[in-house]
């Protein structure tokens, strides 16, 4: 390696010196015998023998054979070493030592061997080293600074440069330890730390006499590794479209569910966050509205959602023809995660760990007992009823209000059930290093993620494991071990998680007219009417039955890669076994509740405990994934790159369960099927198996970097159909033009880094459908009657298709990438149009009911999707001060090419049934026009509601629909267009992450808009304070009002807009302020780094729906009947050593 001090800037000549290669160790035996490796190494590369093609040679010739030839770099400063020198040497085969002897006998130049490294610098007994020389050479008349210079991972950088900016006279290079000197210095003197593969800081050194600087690694976007399918390239010779994010910018803030990190950071992904229970959080995803999209970690078919973020290395998604090389699973596109590896350094150990509280968004407030009471007398009477029949009287409204009597309670259910803020603890310890030999990358994460129902209302814990090795066998053999595990506890009550017969049921059903505590403390107060125990109870499992699923995925992959003394090529074989178990236990009840009557001193039972039920269900998965490809790569003439790709892989897939149930439990000691009666008990058992087999070729092709060329073929064969129809051939060829490297551009725009068109064509298949339904089925268990008795036989389960095959789907894309100097000004734009082509249904709607069977499934539907995407940004640096702004937008939707439905004839039935050649997901229903303010304005209606009894029943405060085709009745030929689907059309994200001397700041604002949510305000017996405050009542008769009357018109139900809600939003997904400890602090205690940080996600949202008090992400016709989206604030510390 040279380093160049004769200008203002360092060279180095080998640019792999900061090379990562990936691996891992999980136990300290490895770590033991690397440690051994290590010193053995740095023990004997003096004696490393290498071999000359000639005895008479340059000293820059000797320093190049010696870094090929072996595992070290050559530090030197070309002030001081002369390597136009020749020297004579004895020998054509000799020890690095005797030739550096022989090389510099003489001279006043020696050398060391540090670590991987050769220093050469001039010898002490001839004068000082070059931070002394400069030392006492220069005349004090400044400031001195001193500092060290590492890198992210603690290591010492050798010949890094240190200039004053502005007068490249004044500078130096680190030596071995990575320490530096500088005196005679202005007092605001800026330093310019510069190093190959490192981002160049500025440092004002005002105040100051001790600076340490860490430098991180500053890979040109264009240089840029990206991973792609089986492989990786550079980000300057990718011609698909392909969005990346790092490490970093995934771990922002502390997330339970890896997919929660991605919202806004990657154009044209999809994801909307419809829940946030503890375990269950994850967002859903979609590439290009496309649907679920392929995952893949390390290579294998996974889920990553479990997999703590701080794991992953990087997520690559693959939107176009850059998916079609994964064929058959890759038609919504493919989502690459690769997780880290180990790096050539001392081990380094990463300690990170975070305290979280974990709040509601956004969660409907139950009225008061005044109010609820208030709000039932109401809707009664409005209703029609006579007075006699309310549940209560005015009298009894009054003495809830009043809240005097004992007996008209005011109890906040929810408040005594749950917390404000739930807690999360997620904790994890890594080391990272290993030698040119070998690599290890160990990790082990602890996830506590708790409930917000704060007695014993559930609990989330995961534990992941994972060991990443890499080792170099011989000169021409690599071997990769990849372990892993993922332990989860799930404990929660045993009533569902949401909607119907789930614990927010109970939430709606929990009165406040009831007591919170009665004076014997060993009876359970009751909560509701009609048998409704109360959330207070059923949120306790130790009162009320559990829900408990214990799981655990354990994964082991080997891969070997063998480099054939042809340059280039290589073969690699891969192998991955995939174990899931999982054990559910389910304890379910309902306990005594009881009420107390203040005024008489009596008790009564309201619920009586139910029989226990018992139910077990054990499930085991597994997946078997082996491949072999061949590999080459080679440059032919500096001009032409040529790269190809032949593999073999085969997926099998397998699952089984096993399910049994009892109740008649006659203790809560014994919650086993044994305890349980055997009058009433039940077993169930599946199983599943398919398997895939598929050949994939791909080549590569690049001209000068300037023309660009990838042709992929992929053959799926899927079990799933007949073996006539089994095979799936899917192609796809995408170029390239880097319009930057024409010389027309380079010589008059040498600040446009890089201009690049893309476009690609490619095809995909789909095998989505159920296993083996070109075979005739059957069903056990449905009953015969042979003579006199009953038994039990085998049902066919439908017409079987023999036809069935693959569903195709087509993507055209085109795009563009630029990049000015230094990342001032980048982004890229892409245009893209999908067709899916037979897709599998039945002829349900199209045939008649009386045909006599169930109808085979067959390749019917056809669907268009069309979209854009567009990501602006820019970088920049100010003395200290950087920065890194990025926006992104995107908009995609879908036609329905053909669909299977009747020959529609009534025009109004064309319009509102008919969906071949129109969008997915219009939804049609009445417009409104706001609420009546007056019977007068009913009366002058000049259309009916109803075709017999007319407006009779509309009053003020009911909804006002439009008759939208003067027909004068209001009837279901007056629905329209009122919305959209519940997946968002539109998504963006504005990401901006600034640094400042030790303190960083990252913000994201995400946002989508396009879809509707269906609101409800009153899912269950209950009222919230909303429906109180904002219903309409003759003192709040306002047209716009949020709400109608209470006990209104039946037609207040209509599927209507007056309902369907813009569900559009603007969010602070995430903030992050942190502070890195200086250097000079923590290094004195053996810390590499400490950072200290305070951040939060889903902070504000700026959204139509605020109003109602309902999350704009929220499940579109279940508004309160699921566990809330979460607002988080964290408190971390992240140590390196």
């Amino acid at each position: 390696m040279k380093i160049n001090t004769s200008s203002d800037h360092f060279l180095i000549k080998k640019s792999d010196f900061k090379d990562l290669f990936n691996i891992m160790k999980i136990c300290l035996f490895l770590l033991f015998a690397f440690t051994l490796q290590l010193m053995a190494t740095n023990t004997n590369a003096q004696d490393a023998i290498i071999e000359l093609k000639s005895n008479s040679v340059t000293v820059s010739q000797l320093i190049s054979e010696i870094e090929k030839q072996t595992d070290y770099l050559v530090v030197y400063s070309n002030r001081e070493v002369n390597t136009s020198r020749t020297v004579s040497l004895k020998n054509k085969s000799d020890k690095v030592s005797e030739y550096l002897n022989q090389t510099f006998s003489g001279t006043d130049i020696g050398y060391d061997f540090e670590k991987n490294y050769i220093v050469l610098s001039k010898k002490a007994e001839e004068t000082a080293s070059i931070l002394t020389n400069l030392t006492q050479t220069v005349q004090q008349q400044g400031k001195t600074v001193r500092g060290t210079v590492t890198d992210s991972n603690g290591e010492p950088v050798i010949g890094a440069a240190i200039v004053v900016k502005g007068d490249a006279t004044k500078g130096t290079v680190t030596d071995i330890d990575g320490n530096f000197i500088l005196s005679n210095l202005p007092e605001k003197a800026v330093l310019e730390i510069t190093y190959v593969g490192m981002q160049t800081q500025s440092i004002l050194t005002e105040g100051r006499t001790i600076i340490n600087i860490t430098l991180t690694e500053d890979v040109g976007l264009l240089e840029e590794l990206v991973v792609v399918g089986y492989g990786t390239q550079k980000r300057v010779n990718l011609t698909g479209s392909v969005a990346t994010l790092s490490s970093d910018k995934l771990t922002v803030a502390p997330v339970a569910s890896t997919s929660n990190a991605l919202a806004g950071k990657l154009p044209g992904l999809i994801t909307k966050q419809d829940r946030g229970l503890p375990g269950s959080d994850a967002s859903t995803l979609s590439i290009r509205g496309f649907g679920s999209p392929l995952i893949i970690v390390d290579g294998i078919e996974t889920s990553f959602n479990n997999i703590d973020a701080t794991e992953i290395e990087s997520i690559s998604i693959l939107k176009d023809a850059s998916a079609a090389i994964y064929g058959s699973r890759a038609g919504n596109g493919v989502i690459l995660i690769t997780t880290k590896r180990g790096v050539s350094s001392k081990p380094t150990f990463t300690l990170q760990s975070s305290y979280t509280l974990q709040g509601a968004t956004y969660l409907p407030k139950l009225a008061s007992s005044g109010q609820m009471a208030e709000l039932i007398r109401e809707a009664h009477l409005n209703s029609g009823n006579p007075e006699a029949t309310a549940r209560f009287t005015q009298e009894e409204v009054d003495k809830f209000y009043a809240g005097t009597d004992p007996d008209y309670p005011n109890t906040d259910w929810f408040h005594i059930a749950a917390r404000d803020w739930a807690p999360q603890h997620q904790h994890n310890l890594s080391v990272r290093g290993g030698s040119e030999q070998i690599k290890y990358y160990g990790f082990f994460g602890y996830l506590d993620q708790l409930s917000m129902f704060k007695n014993n209302g559930g609990e989330y814990q995961r534990y992941n494991v994972r060991s990443n090795i890499d080792a170099k066998i011989s000169e021409r053999l690599t071997v990769q071990i990849d372990l892993s595990t993922i332990i989860e506890d799930r404990d929660f009550p045993w009533r569902g998680d949401e909607g119907a017969n789930s614990v927010w049921d109970e939430y709606w059903n929990s009165e406040p007219f009831w007591s919170a505590e009665l004076p014997d403390k060993t009876k359970i107060p009751q909560a509701g009417s009609g048998g409704a125990v109360g959330i207070h109870a059923i949120t306790n499992s130790e009162i009320s039955g559990y829900r408990r699923t214990k799981g655990q995925n354990v994964k082991g992959s080997l891969g070997l890669n063998y480099y054939f003394p042809i340059d280039g090529l290589y073969a690699r074989g891969f192998f991955n076994y995939d174990r899931s178990y999982s054990f559910f236990k389910m304890w379910d009840w309902l306990v005594d509740s009881w009420s107390y009557n203040y005024s008489n001193d009596t008790y009564t039972q309201r619920t009586t405990q139910s029989n226990r039920g018992l139910t077990y269900q054990d499930s085991k998965s597994r997946t078997i994934t082996g491949q072999v490809s061949l590999n080459y790569e080679r440059l032919f003439n500096e001009t032409h790159r040529i790269s190809a790709l032949a593999l073999m892989e085969i997926i099998d897939y397998q699952s089984d369960w096993l399910s049994a149930f009892r109740d008649g439990q006659k203790t809560f000691a014994l919650d086993y099927l044994f305890a349980g009666s055997l009058a009433n008990q039940r077993a169930n058992d599946g199983a599943s198996e398919m398997g895939r087999t598929s050949f994939v070729g791909r080549v590569n092709y690049d001209y000068k970097s300037k023309y660009l060329l990838e042709s992929t073929l992929r053959i799926d064969k899927s079990a799933k159909f007949d073996p006539a129809h089994r095979t799936g051939v899917f192609p796809s060829i995408s170029l390239g033009w880097r319009i930057s490297e024409e010389d027309v551009i380079k010589n008059n725009l040498s600040s446009l880094e890089n201009l690049k068109l893309r476009a690609s064509y490619s095809q995909m298949g789909n095998d989505a459908v159920g296993n083996f339904q070109y075979l005739s089925g059957y069903r056990y268990g449905d009953t015969y009657l042979i003579g006199s008795n009953a038994t039990a036989g085998l049902i066919v389960t439908g017409l079987a298709n023999p036809l069935l095959t693959w569903e195709k789907m087509t993507i055209y894309n085109l795009g563009i990438d630029f990049e000015l100097t230094k990342r001032i000004l980048y982004g890229e734009f892409d245009a893209f149009y999908r067709e899916r082509d037979g897709i599998p249904g039945q002829r349900t709607v199209s045939l008649p009911t009386t045909f006599g069977a169930n109808l085979p499934t067959e390749n019917l539907n056809n669907i268009n999707t069309r979209g854009f995407e567009f990501l602006l940004g820019n970088r920049g640096k100010i003395n200290e001060f950087n920065w890194d702004i990025s926006a992104n937008i995107a908009w995609a939707r879908s036609k329905w090419g053909f669909y299977d439905e009747p020959e529609y004839e009534d025009p109004d039935q064309i319009r509102l049934y008919k969906r071949t050649g129109k969008w997915t997901d219009i939804n049609y229903g009445y417009k409104s026009d706001g609420l009546f303010t007056s019977q007068e304005e009913i009366d002058a209606l000049d259309y009916v509601y109803n075709e017999t009894q007319g407006n009779v029943s509309i009053k003020p405060g009911d909804v006002r629909y439009l008759d939208t085709n003067k027909d004068g009745l209001l009837n279901w030929r007056d629905q329209v267009e009122i919305g959209k689907g519940t997946m968002p059309h539109w998504t963006g994200g504005l990401n901006m992450i600034f640094n400042y001397k030790n303190f960083d700041l990252q913000a994201l604002f995400q946002g989508a808009f396009g879809f509707n949510q269906l609101i409800n305000l009153r899912p269950g017996p209950n009222y919230t304070v909303l429906v109180y405050n904002e219903r309409w009542t003759p003192e709040n008769n306002k047209r716009d009002g949020l709400l109608e009357r209470l006990g209104g018109a039946n037609s207040n139900t209509w599927y209507s807009d007056f309902r369907l809600k813009k569900s559009g939003y603007l969010r602070l997904k995430t903030l992050s302020l942190g502070y890195s400890l200086p250097s000079s602090l923590i290094k004195r205690i053996g810390i590499n780094d400490m950072r200290l940080y305070l951040a939060g996600t889903n902070l504000l949202t700026f959204s139509g729906l605020n109003k109602y008090t309902i999350d704009p992400e929220g499940q579109s016709g279940n508004t309160g009947k699921y566990y809330p989206q979460m607002r988080t604030i964290s408190l971390g510390l992240n140590i390196s050593f």
